[in-house]
């Protein structure tokens, strides 16, 4: 019958039928779309439950904290220390009222400044460890709590000191505990703290911290909600899924039944959709809308999909102004982050330049500046890291010898090492290999694999870090003993967030968007990467290769002291202001400038560098840009306005490193624009070459 039709016929059939088929399609996108909409609600309602269960937690733990101290303040424990007559009497029944805190038991004890005995609410049983470690607390004179495992569930012990203004030690504490199982609010819940090791989780649970007062925040505890029982408590819309699949049943055979009249008057008017959709495809979204001419039907749908464009350009502009929210952000967190980077790496290279003889102040000293280096850069890399998941990141690439960065990675991992009680063998070839590569990017993936490799071994495992050569390629391989890959898993293991597929028997961690990233940063480095397991409990081998650059000898370094030296010989001392809010950064910063020869003097607000402004003249002035009364950006222009300080050079000192932030420096009239932590190398290099371009102005003028 098809055959013997015309073409319009059987395109008005073929459309027919395809309609309908577009019927059911969105039929099953709207099932679809329910079910998703049931999952996230659940998920939503698990989520909830279980954030007002850790409130609950917390603020238990607030009431407890603040009755204890108000109870430790009372003028009664006071008499109680001086008056040992007859303290049971009216000490008994008023500890005797502390028996419970928003009805969890509490067991209080009240001591003297020994940690001895002297009454208790009736329910005191603590045992001569928690005595030993009140007694410790005595001495140090601190309010702190902590929580002791015991055969009958673990405890959270707390103490209030007893202070009076007679004396500057304690007179005595109130020491309290209650039972971690007591604080869980509902039998689903469990309480965890940061040095309990986390048991693998069966079922479906949810990690909620604990937000507790000041005195229990270091113990990080976090409220573990089972929330499998939370799922039955929305039923499946099935009264839904009827109601679609019946419209979508009616809708398609409507259409079938009209679509041969309808479809050869919408074909031109189609037709034309198609073009500016192709158009659209082309081009992307735009101002650009589609025609609204022709029948009823395609009206209606080219006015539809004009509200839909119009909607994902208001989606592209949120969108937009999303995404330069996040730089801003970033930017900020960056900022906030190299702020205490700067005063440490301040003090730990005037530690190298005051103690250059002394070889273990200064190994210390060159450890520490490692590490804020390493830490600094992995701050700048914070600003792209976007980049680095899209693969668009840039390395800067240079001679790196491979062995001293497998050194300095092990470095940073030996703490967790230790703390697993692994032993590691290092087995790197004695002769250099040296790599055109990052050495932050290379250190940082050493770093990941042998953290993966210590994480996913049990306590006492095994690891092993070899270096070799093979060819014209280093080889590096990374070996543990521990839990392994499931062979499922191994061909995704490198992929992002492959650890949202896993079963529960993965749910301890994942080998995901770290992994993921030392794929990508490898392959930047022309390298690759490959893993390889036997199976799970078969432990797994990471091996890296990498292109070898040929040996170059390597001429050893002047120490820093005679660097600075170098630089500062001959050279001539300035008067330099140092403005920080930061009083740790400015007054390192101001010790290293006076140990390069300069005078220095060091202010901490805008208004303070005004008034030193005014009672003396400066070469140079180095300012925050983000002081919390003034900007630097506009104490800049209130300090030229100054006689004594309208001829100073300004150099900014800024832990924002962003090309904008430099732009705005560069038109508030700044020399230099230098990002925090600064080494001092850099400084005294830019004073020196801003004190002799301006020489050379003036030598011009």
């Amino acid at each position: 019958m098809l055959r013997s039709a015309s073409l319009t016929q059987r395109f008005a059939l073929a459309s027919a039928i395809l309609a309908a088929c577009a019927v059911l399609l969105a039929a099953a996108a709207s099932f679809w779309l329910v079910n998703r909409q049931h999952a996230s609600a659940v998920e939503l309602l698990q989520q909830r439950e279980a954030a007002f269960n850790a409130r609950t937690v917390g603020n238990t733990l607030a009431t407890l904290a603040t009755r204890m101290d108000e109870v430790a303040a009372s003028p009664i424990l006071a008499t109680g220390l001086v008056d040992s007559a007859g303290r049971e009497t009216y000490l008994a029944p008023f500890l005797g009222g502390l028996r419970q805190i928003n009805g969890i038991p509490v067991q209080v004890l009240f001591t003297d400044f020994e940690g001895k005995p002297v009454a208790g609410n009736g329910l005191e049983r603590f045992d001569e460890t928690q005595l030993a470690w009140l007694r410790a607390r005595l001495d140090d004179g601190v309010e702190s709590a902590a929580i002791f495992d015991r055969p009958e569930g673990a405890e959270l012990v707390g103490v209030s000191l007893l202070r009076y203004s007679r004396t500057n030690t304690p007179e005595g504490a109130l020491v309290y505990k209650v039972r971690m199982r007591d604080l869980a609010p509902v039998p689903s819940a469990q309480l965890a703290w940061k040095a309990q090791p986390r048991p693998a989780a069966e079922g479906t649970h949810l990690d909620m911290p604990v937000k507790a007062p000041a005195r229990f925040a270091h113990l990080g505890l976090v409220l573990r909600v089972d929330t499998s029982g939370l799922a039955h408590i929305l039923e499946t819309p099935w009264s839904q899924y009827s109601l679609i699949g019946g419209i979508a049943a009616l809708l398609a055979v409507i259409v079938f039944l009209l679509g041969s009249r309808l479809s050869l008057g919408l074909t031109q008017d189609l037709r034309k959709l198609e073009q500016f959709a192709s158009r659209l495809g082309e081009e992307g979204i735009s101002e650009h809308r589609a025609e609204l001419a022709g029948s009823s039907e395609t009206v209606t749908l080219a006015r539809s999909i004009n509200q839909m464009l119009d909607r994902l350009h208001r989606q592209q502009d949120h969108l937009q102004r999303e995404h330069q929210r996040k730089d801003e952000f970033l930017a900020m967190l960056a900022h906030e982050l190299r702020n205490p980077l700067a005063p440490i790496s301040s003090a730990a290279q005037l530690l190298r330049m005051l103690f250059a003889n002394e070889p273990r102040i200064k190994q210390t000293s060159e450890v520490i500046s490692r590490q804020v280096a390493h830490m600094t850069h992995l701050v700048d890399d914070l600003l792209d890291v976007s980049r680095v998941t899209r693969g668009l990141a840039t390395i800067n690439r240079t001679q790196v010898e491979l062995g001293a960065v497998v050194r300095e990675a092990v470095e940073q991992i030996v703490p967790l090492i230790e703390t697993r009680r692994h032993r590691l063998t290092l087995d790197i070839a004695s002769y250099p290999m040296p790599v055109n590569g990052d050495r932050t990017r290379l250190i940082q993936v050493v770093a990941n694999l042998l953290g993966n490799a210590a994480k996913y071994t049990p306590d006492g495992g095994e690891l092993r870090v070899s270096l070799q050569q093979q060819g014209d390629r280093a080889v590096l391989q990374v070996q543990d003993n521990g839990i392994g890959i499931d062979p499922d898993l191994l061909p995704e293991v490198f992929d992002l967030f492959t650890q949202g597929e896993r079963t529960p028997g993965r749910a301890q961690g994942g080998l995901g968007l770290g992994l993921a990233l030392v794929k990508k940063l490898v392959e930047l480095h022309d390298g690759a990467v490959d893993a390889d397991s036997k199976g799970p409990g078969q432990g797994s081998t990471f091996t890296v290769r990498l292109p070898l650059l040929p040996a170059v000898g390597s001429e050893s370094s002047a120490g820093f002291a005679s660097e600075l030296t170098a630089n500062t010989a001959g050279a001539a001392t300035s008067r330099i202001l140092v403005v920080d809010d930061n009083v740790d950064a400015a007054n390192t910063l101001a010790m290293l400038l006076e140990a390069a020869g300069h005078g220095v003097r060091a202010e901490h607000s805008a208004q303070a560098a005004l008034a030193a402004a005014t009672e003396e003249a400066f070469d140079f002035i180095l300012l925050d840009i983000g002081l919390p009364d003034m900007s630097g950006h506009a104490l800049a222009k209130a300090l030229r306005q100054l006689p004594c300080s309208n001829g100073a050079t300004f150099v900014a000192v800024s832990g924002y490193g962003q090309e904008q932030d430099r732009r705005m420096s560069r038109e508030a009239g700044f020399a230099a624009h230098l990002v925090k932590p600064v080494r001092v190398d850099e400084l005294i290099d830019t004073i020196g070459r801003l004190r002799v371009s301006k020489g050379r102005s003036a030598g011009q003028d």
